[in-house]
């Protein structure tokens, strides 16, 4: 029997542990800010979030085969040690990208209603990953001219770094990294204040991966963030002075929780050969359920589908409640926030099939690049 040790707050992980494994594992909860080495000195697996450090003053007593995080991000696995202890580590990649891009998408319609941008100008993504490529694809249907730049891909349509700095606004989506060929600590900095004067940019990846002395000085920087210095516990001053502030929920949909439950509870199962494969049909998508009507609105108003990503997730309300918390209380009720985040589906969970019956004129490029996330 295999014991596995998970944080309480992964979305349905008995569920898919049990699609992967059967019966043949015993599980045990614990709540992220109280799990100390003394509860894992029994434990084969243990599954994380990304607020749990996971290394050798965690580990180094326990008899822990495979750690499994859910998230994209590994920044906060000490893969290192882990390796070296012959202990099988995954996380899961990818499983909260259309989330993000919701995210994001969202945010361009909050400015765009604000007359802070609008689709005539132009957009720079800093990393051509999951997000990047989804961004990329979903702002080209909508004519939008957006580049984008990774160091680590060769592609004719990429472009350099200068290039993305010129345009009007800037979404960054790379891991945070100090060391390597192209580390990503402080990569937006107080170098590039005068660059970004009155411009937009967007940081859904690691707060360490923007200045917060460049936004403290910057007079006229439009800062959108989802992501901050010292988590759980950011500074005031910069989330109150961001355009759009929210407390790290941008991967925070349905089903991008259930990713990341998927892919881990599928490789811990595999990591210990019990691996039985899920035979669960893909859901069917779901009619739109906010009124058509406002999309077609939206898209002859500012040729942007300012509903189809504000009306399960109002980035603004969201920004209004995290400004307004008190500095007394912080930590907990950034935790709070995050913990009791609104419930909302991707956008590509919907079918938008019968928008030409409404107008025959709208783009329909834009819905079919949807269904092809």
């Amino acid at each position: 029997m295999i014991k596995i040790a998970s944080d309480s707050q992964i979305p349905h992980i008995e569920q898919k542990l049990s699609e992967f494994f059967g019966d043949e594992y015993l599980l045990e909860y614990f709540e992220y800010d109280q799990l100390t080495s003394n509860d894992l000195r029994d434990v084969d697996a243990l599954l994380v979030r990304s607020l749990v450090h996971v290394n050798k003053e965690l580990c180094n007593e326990s008899q822990i085969k495979f750690v499994g995080s859910a998230t994209a991000g590994i920044n906060h696995l000490d893969t290192q040690y882990l390796d070296c202890q012959n202990i099988s580590w995954s996380h899961a990649p990818g499983c909260n990208a259309i989330s993000v891009t919701h995210y994001v998408m969202a945010a361009l319609g909050e400015l765009i209603q604000e007359g802070l941008f609008n689709v005539r100008q132009s957009v720079g993504i800093i990393g051509y990953g999951n997000i990047g490529k989804m961004l990329y694809q979903l702002l080209s249907a909508l004519n939008i001219q957006v580049y984008a730049c990774d160091p680590f891909l060769k592609d004719n349509h990429l472009v350099n770094m200068e290039k993305i700095l010129e345009c009007d606004l800037i979404t960054i989506h790379v891991p945070y990294s100090l060391e390597g060929a192209h580390p990503t600590s402080d990569l937006i900095n107080q170098s590039h204040t005068s660059i970004l004067k009155d411009k937009i940019l967007i940081n859904t990846s690691r707060g360490g991966i923007v200045s917060e002395e460049l936004v403290a000085e910057s007079q006229d920087l439009i800062y959108v963030a989802d992501v901050w210095l010292d988590e759980p516990i950011p500074s005031i001053t910069t989330v109150k002075k961001a355009f759009i502030s929210t407390p790290h929920i941008a991967g925070y949909s349905i089903e991008g929780k259930l990713n990341g439950s998927t892919m881990i509870a599928r490789e811990c199962a595999r990591a210990f050969n019990c691996l039985k494969e899920s035979s669960l049909a893909k859901d069917d998508l779901i009619d739109w359920p906010h009124g058509l009507k406002n999309i077609v609105r939206d898209m002859h108003g500012y040729g942007f589908p300012v509903a189809v990503f504000k009306s399960e997730l109002d980035l603004q309300g969201i920004s209004d409640n995290f400004k307004s918390i008190s500095p007394n209380k912080l930590a907990d009720e950034f935790k709070s926030l995050r913990t009791n985040h609104p419930r909302r589906n991707d956008f590509n969970k919907y079918s938008y099939k019968n928008l030409i019956a409404l107008d025959e004129s709208i783009n329909i490029d834009f819905f079919n690049a949807i269904q092809n996330l």
